[in-house]
């Protein structure tokens, strides 16, 4: 609800006959629902639509498939009971008691009402204009003076137009489990689920995560992740709108191409004899035939994307719709949907980037036989098939899900050879640090040396380093730091131009500290050791303000929070512990479990941590808080004992301590 007071009633039976019209449509046949049922990912179909979808999408595939795509995300989707033939499957599914709740209150906000005098006293039909608030009664223009003003002089009364808002016909809008008939009032946060308090009990009483859908919604509204999932559904409607735009000039081209090549083979068979016909015909057939081929795959990616431009906008327009009325069920079901959505955008632009081939047809034919003669071979040529990587137009990019540490994904976008000519050994790179403009710095103990590689991996410039250069940190936009054992122990401050490498200065530290981690934060370094972290001014003041139980080979650090992150090499952790300690350092004990030998560490601007598990060949991310944890990368990506780590904004790197792969580092994606 808007600041100020209640919207004007005019408005909000206009947001409710907007919002009725998103929920009540079936994606399928774009009418009004019947028999509306639910699916897992809160999409709902008529159950005569989804069950035809299900029979017809299955159709040829072996018996034992227990499964089908939702039409809508393709997310899949088990029956509760799949031993039962695909035509009843549609009829396991819960209803959408919330549809139905809709239908009926639209059909009674439309019902003609009669005068209840009029119909009492003279069984007239009169249609009525006043509805009494004390009572119930509805009465006509007549009686509303002749009966109601004599009876109730002091009564609350209101025009029929103001009674259609459900507030003033006392109609809760809230909904009834299907499965307790109670109140829909909860929502668990590690399943998805809204249900009411029972649900909760019997059900999610030992999840984490469990809250009442009204405090779920203004959390979001806290964090501003309504509005964030309204510019994402947008976002997402843009690029898809941009694809199917797209697709649509691929096929233009196609049938261009068609067109020439039909056309050429016509005028090739025009100067050769009668008996050519034949051929002709087979080749007309041929290239037709590899047309639909190649047009079949287009059309289906193309309503893969028209399917889910109507739904994403579907959904955006509800959801915004139910933001304006702060009506929290709405808001709760279409935010879950969203995430759904974008996530299913997402694997539509993925799937079309790597899988979709622009293919022309084309009729080829020897020069020789452009001009006909009696010594010519009697040929219509041959029918060629040239494909190519799809186009992706401007503007289509991979749209970040609000809740983006469960939903967002890993995309390898190449690699580095870091070992460059003068180097006289293998590299050991402890410390990576990529920079806002691209460019990657690679700190290399084993040579002894700071690398600087552009963008595209190309090799700028090194420098040499008085000492074991080991983790590397971001000072500012143009200047780094890099911790330094053995002959100089410090921290060496060092100014980053485009393509050139220069010491600026040395912060010198006593002998026993022997620098190890490394990050920079509020005007002064934070080094970590293999039993303490200490502090470090920029004129050398030391101060210990940690010990450890464990050696941290890595620090990183939010600037945003003015935080140090630090992850411990081992940990005796049954699960994953955030210790936060009054300097701003939070230490992270990760289960080993989960990870072995914790090495490189970094955040993201979401307070997201990322932490390289060596032996056990993972990268892992986890949220701020240690409640969440997701593998990244694993041994199946090619990581191969991941030794350090940079994030910077949606692109991270990675260095490896194997044999095989410490001479390079891999460069990815997060979307």
């Amino acid at each position: 609800m808007a600041e100020g007071g209640s919207l004007p009633v005019e408005q909000l039976n206009k947001d409710n006959t907007a919002l009725t019209y998103q929920l009540l449509e079936c994606p399928i046949c774009l009418e009004q629902m019947r028999s509306p049922k639910s699916l897992p990912c809160l999409h709902s179909f008529c159950e005569e639509c989804l069950s035809t979808y299900i029979v017809t999408d299955l159709s040829g595939e072996m018996a034992a498939v227990t499964s089908f795509p939702c039409p809508v995300c393709r997310k899949i989707t088990s029956p509760v009971n799949h031993s039962e033939g695909k035509e009843t499957w549609a009829q396991q599914f819960p209803t959408n008691s919330l549809v139905q709740e809709y239908t009926k209150r639209t059909r009674i906000s439309y019902a003609q009402r009669y005068c209840g005098p009029c119909k009492k006293t003279k069984n007239l039909e009169t249609p009525a204009t006043m509805l009494c608030k004390m009572n119930g009664m509805l009465f006509c223009k007549l009686c509303t003076v002749n009966v109601h003003d004599v009876f109730h002089e002091i009564c609350d009364s209101v025009t029929l137009d103001e009674a259609n808002h459900n507030v003033t016909w006392k109609q809760p809008w809230s909904m009834a489990c299907s499965l307790h008939l109670e109140k829909i009032d909860y929502y668990c946060e590690d399943h998805k689920f809204i249900g009411c308090h029972k649900c909760i009990i019997t059900e999610h009483r030992r999840c984490d995560v469990v809250m009442t859908i009204g405090e779920y919604c203004e959390n979001q509204k806290k964090k501003s992740q309504l509005d964030n999932m309204g510019k994402s559904l947008e976002n997402a409607s843009k690029c898809i709108e941009l694809m199917i735009n797209a697709i649509d000039k691929q096929i233009e081209s196609m049938q261009q191409c068609q067109d020439v090549g039909l056309s050429s083979v016509v005028d090739l068979r025009q100067s050769i004899d009668k008996y050519l016909d034949k051929k002709q015909e087979e080749m007309t057939q041929e290239m037709i035939s590899k047309y639909k081929a190649a047009k079949n795959n287009v059309d289906i990616s193309k309503q893969k994307c028209s399917r889910l431009r109507v739904v994403i906008q579907s959904t955006k327009e509800a959801f915004m719709t139910a933001v304006r009325m702060d009506d929290h069920l709405e808001m709760t079901q279409l935010f879950i949907r969203g995430q759904t959505e974008i996530g299913a955008c997402n694997d539509v632009i993925d799937d079309i980037t790597h899988s979709l081939k622009s293919v022309n047809v084309k009729h080829d034919i020897d020069s020789s036989h452009i001009t006909i003669d009696q010594y010519s071979t009697l040929t219509l040529g041959r029918i060629l098939v040239e494909e190519q990587p799809c186009i992706i137009p401007d503007g289509v990019e991979y749209i970040r899900n609000v809740d983006w540490l469960l939903n967002n994904r890993v995309k390898k976008l190449g690699q580095c050879m870091i070992r460059i000519p003068s180097d006289e050994d293998d590299c050991t790179a402890h410390g990576v640090l990529l920079m806002p403009t691209g460019n990657i710095i690679v700190s290399d103990y084993q040579n002894d040396k700071l690398k600087l590689f552009s963008v595209k991996g190309q090799f700028l410039d090194e420098l040499e380093i008085s000492g074991y250069p080991h983790d590397v940190c971001s000072v500012d936009d143009d200047t780094v730091a890099v911790a330094v054992t053995n002959s100089h122990v410090g921290i060496h401050v060092v100014k980053v131009q485009p393509s050139k490498l220069t010491l600026s200065t040395v912060i010198e530290v006593p002998e026993d500290i022997k620098c190890q981690g490394l990050a920079f934060m509020d005007g002064h370094f934070m080094v970590s050791t293999s039993t303490d972290i200490h502090s470090v001014t920029m004129d050398g003041k030391v101060e210990k303000v940690q010990t450890l139980s464990s050696p941290c080979w890595n620090l990183a650090s939010d600037l945003k929070k003015n935080k140090t992150f630090a992850c411990l090499q081992t940990s005796t952790m049954d699960d994953i512990v955030v210790t936060r300690l009054p300097n701003g350092i939070q230490i992270y004990g990760l289960d080993e479990r989960v990870v072995e030998n914790a090495m490189g560490v970094d955040v993201d601007s979401e307070g997201n941590v990322y932490v390289c598990g060596q032996d056990s060949n993972k990268v892992l991310q986890v949220s701020a808080y240690g409640t969440k944890v997701k593998e990244l990368l694993t041994s199946k990506d090619g990581i191969d004992e991941p030794r350090a780590i940079s994030v910077c904004g949606n692109k991270f790197v990675v260095t490896n301590n194997s044999s095989q792969d410490r001479n390079e580092i891999h460069i990815y994606q997060l979307y």
